[in-house]
């Protein structure tokens, strides 16, 4: 499964990321996904630590594989909407 991140960023670009499965743990993916939403992002990619401000940051797309679907429930906030479909 590709687990995906892409950051839209205010200016209208955007940065996508592939990586690894980061738990096996539902806790502890709720976390860090919690953990997401502070003042910065940190990723670390190809050796390097980037650091991103949120302030930056419009909006971001992370692929349900993060969490599985049957996980992703329990993992976002209680207030999350489940099921959506983008309309544009």
């Amino acid at each position: 499964m590709e687990r995906v991140l892409t950051l839209h960023f205010i200016d209208g670009s955007k940065l996508s990321f592939d990586f690894p499965e980061q738990s096996t743990n539902l806790a502890a993916k709720r976390l860090k996904l919690a953990d997401m939403m502070g003042k910065n992002l940190v990723i670390e990619a190809e050796g390097q630590v980037l650091v991103f401000p949120t302030s930056s940051i419009k909006y971001l797309a992370l692929s349900i594989p993060m969490l599985g679907k049957k996980d992703a429930k329990a993992a976002l906030p209680g207030h999350a909407i489940l099921g959506a479909r983008i309309r544009s």
